[in-house]
């Protein structure tokens, strides 16, 4: 609310005077200095203080603006007129009051302040205490798991049960026993589904009282009621499997005449955390795995003491109904405030469950569902730009969970819910899965990392991948035969391949290339990608234009290709061009351009076959009458051609890219071309039908889908020694297979498998990739590179399921993007033009979504980057003028921060473009 607009408006009583208070000084824990304690009475407000009385009148009508009247020491009240009179007690010496205890209670909870930029006039000193004192963790012991919602009818009762039916059903051999508590005391759920035979005859209600009032003692009052549970529990599938129900009441009149609630227990001031402290203690004399808590809907201080507690595992559910998504991002936004008292490792644990309930594909494709996930997502933030601060679920809507009328009705129909049982199906394998002994090294011996076998094995890991970074390190490397590379031999097994094989910087062109020359044949560069050399047509492999990176020595790959060329057609040796020769050529070419640049390119083949005169069609004669086939092959264009946009640049790569059309005009055709080409060059060559070019050669674009991205992540793990076996099996393995076999690298999850963490495959893809899906190859084996890099230097915990710890793998992205910032800066030309305007500009830590004009973007120049995949626009969004994004591998190299909404929206807007974030 606009406290200090519209403070004087709304004060009617005394009651709202002593509201504004609270919020102004975080219910009493931060005062100005000087003042001592403030208590609000129905009869006036008494102020204690040791300043002097103009300090806190200053800060009195600083609150309550006009409404204060110094000169009568009152505060005006708007019903009739009437005034609300101020006493202030000069009390020298005293300390400040420390305040009074404050419990975890939505009417204590609300004065928390929910925005981090909350001004240093309204928080005027620190805190003299937290608002509530945390609860001590639970050492063993059942893990407690709530489900509560805004509203009710939303799916809450069916997702716990969802949940429960999940571990029911869990394949372990170890027995499951499960307690469900229906604590909702309003509208009671799980309690009418239970028949006679599973009815106890003990009830929430009754043990709350038995709580409040103990008889006989505490440790007597849960042995009885564990006692009563155990005569009514439901086996499931045989005496191993037990569930456990606590009805809310044993009949309406309980709950019609409830003298103890939860939040009587949370009052207590030595313990305000009882309440989860003995429903942990029940789980505890039962037995059980876990306790479930079904909790009331609403802002209820009913669900308060459990809600807040940070022990618990939180699951809150709502539809996508503007109602039920206003209702729980308030809720959220006061998890938040609360748990931000929380030091950072159970700030983390504590993070929430959001289950989007009754979903449709209409639903989905509506703008209430996006609406939800930026409401729901701003109110629960994060710093860490790449994960959600809350876990994202989803459930559909089955029309067969509306009438379920029994518990086991519900354990045997609730499995259909395919969406959402499979995430319950992945969280109770969590839950009955062996914990992780992590283990911290203390010791003063482990300080220095160089002797263990984890950080030797890092090690190795880094050599591999800085070795495959760049492609021209080696022209031996295992070649990885993804699709585009599959396509390749798919359509030109029989005849000779005619081509444009387009990639962004960084997908593989050069490494490619330089696996077809380092070939020398294409039956045995096919043969590489698992053809049958038998069924393939043979051709020899001959260099035209290569990079910069490769060296052109008479002993090297370029030159014994080249040679085997000449060899065939019983050509002169001696006619084959250097690197230099042929870089100066070119030079001389754009000083002085020919009349038709697909001459000049005509006589760079011809003339170092031998041939003085003729085009193509003299090449192919040539090639003909020794029966010999041969692919022309280009790469290291944009080492060639520095500046794309000049004309003669232009033409000159024009020409060269309209070589494979002209080829295939010749008849008999005994040649083949493959020119390999960046992306934007395409883009900047091709003014007129550019996506019927791309279209064309669609099926060869070298492009990382998530498949082979894995594979790729599972070749370098071989090579490293980090997964043992062999890295051609990357070509066969299913992608389930891949993800299990990849644990061995960075886990399964980054954290423990019972931990809300991303899945690490997961995580990482959506690290590297852009907001439409697309990631480099580069890119991974950098960000392996880097994570290897921290690995062999780390200290601290050992994680014995994975080489790669999760804190390595989070100081890998920004290193990553740095570095492909600044390689990119030289290489492309509008990422470089936009990064100089900016600097020219003196544009800092520009904050993510971010305008048109703030960029200091022209039309041109945007959609150059966004056919990069450097920039997003969300035209979607109503995001108004600032509605550009960054995908994160561009952001930190970039220099760019994330805003609160730019945080959740980058990961809303992945989701958005390609469905479902994979893997």
């Amino acid at each position: 609310m606009r406290l200090q607009m519209d403070t004087a408006q709304r004060l009617l009583t005394w009651l709202d005077v002593e509201r504004v208070l609270k919020q102004r000084s975080v219910l009493w824990t931060r005062l100005p200095a000087g003042v001592l304690s403030v208590d609000c009475f129905a009869s006036g407000l008494e102020v204690r203080h040791s300043a002097d009385d103009r300090v806190v009148d200053e800060w009195l009508s600083k609150i309550f603006g006009n409404a204060y009247h110094r000169d009568q020491r009152c505060i005006r009240l708007r019903i009739g007129d009437s005034s609300y009179p101020v006493e202030l007690t000069r009390d020298e010496g005293a300390a400040a009051d420390i305040g009074q205890k404050n419990y975890p209670l939505w009417r204590d909870v609300t004065y928390l302040p929910i925005d981090e930029t909350t001004t240093s006039d309204q928080l005027e000193q620190p805190a003299v205490q937290p608002i509530v004192e945390m609860p001590v963790g639970w050492a063993s012991g059942p893990d407690l798991i709530s489900f509560h919602s805004f509203k009710g009818g939303v799916g809450r009762t069916t997702s716990l049960m969802t949940y429960v039916a999940a571990c029911m059903q869990e394949p372990g051999a170890a027995p499951k026993k499960i307690l469900v508590i229906d604590a909702d005391l309003e509208a009671p759920g799980v309690s009418f589904w239970l028949d006679e035979a599973n009815r106890p005859m003990v009830s929430f209600v009754q043990l709350l009282e038995a709580l409040h009032y103990p008889p006989a003692g505490l440790d007597a009052t849960l042995s009885y009621f564990a006692q009563e549970l155990r005569k009514t529990s439901l086996n499931v599938g045989g005496l191993q499997r037990e569930l456990f129900i606590l009805p809310a009441a044993l009949d309406l009149a309980e709950i019609q005449d409830m003298p103890v609630a939860p939040e009587h227990l949370a009052r207590n001031p030595g313990n305000p955390w009882q309440l989860s402290d003995h429903l942990h203690a029940l789980g505890n004399h039962l037995g059980v795995d876990a306790v479930f808590i079904d909790l009331r809907a609403g802002l209820s201080e009913l669900a308060s003491p459990i809600l807040f507690d940070p022990r618990v595992d939180h699951f809150f559910v709502s539809t996508v109904a503007p109602q039920s998504v206003q209702g729980m991002a308030e809720v959220l936004r006061r998890l938040y405030a609360f748990n931000r008292q929380l030091p950072a490792a159970q700030l983390e644990n504590a993070r929430p469950t959001v289950v989007l309930s009754m979903l449709t594909k209409e639903l989905r494709d509506a703008g209430h569902y996006e609406l939800a996930l930026k409401a729901l997502g701003e109110a629960y933030p994060t710093d860490d730009a790449l994960s959600p601060g809350v876990q994202w679920l989803e459930a559909e809507f089955l029309s067969t969970l509306m009438s379920i009328g029994s518990l086991r009705e519900a354990l045997d129909t609730l499995p259909q819910s395919s969406r959402l049982f499979a995430s319950a199906t992945e969280w109770a394998r969590g839950l009955y899965a062996e914990p992780l002994q992590i283990q911290t090294t203390t010791s003063a011996d482990d300080i220095s990392p160089a002797a263990t076998p984890r950080h030797e094995q890092a090690s190795r890991l880094y050599e591999v991948c800085r070795a495959a970074e760049f492609a021209d390190s080696s022209a031996t490397s295992v070649i990885l035969a993804t699709e585009p590379l599959i396509n390749l031999g798919k359509h030109f097994a029989n005849e000779l391949p005619n081509l444009l094989m387009i990639g962004a910087k960084g997908a593989g062109k050069t490494f490619t290339f330089r696996q077809l020359v380092g070939a020398s044949k294409w039956q045995h560069f096919l043969s590489k990608l698992g053809f049958d050399p038998a069924n393939t047509t043979d051709a020899a492999i001959f260099p035209v234009l290569w990079s910069d990176n490769i060296e052109d020595k008479p002993d090297g790959e370029i030159k014994l290709a080249q040679n085997s060329t000449a060899n065939l057609i019983q050509s002169d040796k001696q006619l084959l061009l250097s690197a230099s020769v042929v870089r100066r050529l070119i030079e001389e070419a754009l000083k002085a351009p020919p009349d038709h640049w697909e001459d000049f390119w005509d006589t760079l083949i011809a003339r170092q076959l031998g041939i003085t005169h003729g085009g193509l069609q003299v090449i192919n004669q040539t090639l003909a009458k020794h029966s010999s086939r041969v692919i022309f092959v280009f790469d290291g264009i944009e080492d060639t051609f520095k500046d794309a946009d000049n004309r003669h640049v232009n033409e000159a790569i024009h020409a060269l890219l309209r070589l494979p059309n002209r080829v295939s005009e010749l008849d008999n055709r005994y040649m083949g071309v493959i020119v390999f080409v960046r992306a934007d060059y395409v883009q900047a060559t091709i003014r007129q039908n550019l996506g019927q070019w791309l279209q064309r050669f669609q099926a060869f674009r070298l492009h990382w889908n998530p498949e082979s991205f894995l594979r790729l992540a599972f070749m370098l793990s071989c090579q490293a020694g980090v997964i043992s076996n062999d890295p051609k099996s990357a070509e066969s393995l299913r992608i389930e297979d891949l993800k299990t076999e990849l644990e061995r690298l960075w886990g399964k999850k980054l954290g423990s498998e019972k931990s809300k963490e991303a899945h690490s495959a997961r995580w990482v893809y959506a690290a590297l990739c852009d907001l439409k899906g697309n990631v480099q190859a580069r890119d991974l084996v950098r960000f392996l590179k880097f994570a290897a890099s921290f690995e062999s230097n780390r200290t601290g915990q050992t994680w014995p399921d994975r080489l790669l710890a999760p804190e390595s793998m989070r100081k890998a992205i920004p290193d990553c993007s740095v570095e492909k910032v600044t390689e990119a800066k030289s290489e492309v030309a509008p990422l470089r033009r936009w990064m100089d305007l900016m600097e020219q500009s003196g544009i800092r830590n520009l904050k993510v979504p971010f305008s048109q004009e703030q960029a200091r973007l022209d039309a041109s120049l945007l959609g150059s980057l966004q056919e990069l995949g450097v920039v997003y626009e969300d035209v979607d969004g109503a995001l108004g003028e600032e509605r550009l994004f960054l995908p994160e591998i561009y952001r930190y190299g970039l220099g760019f921060v994330t805003s609160a909404t730019g945080r959740p929206r980058t990961q809303a807007l992945l989701k958005k473009n390609i469905g479902a974030i994979p893997l």
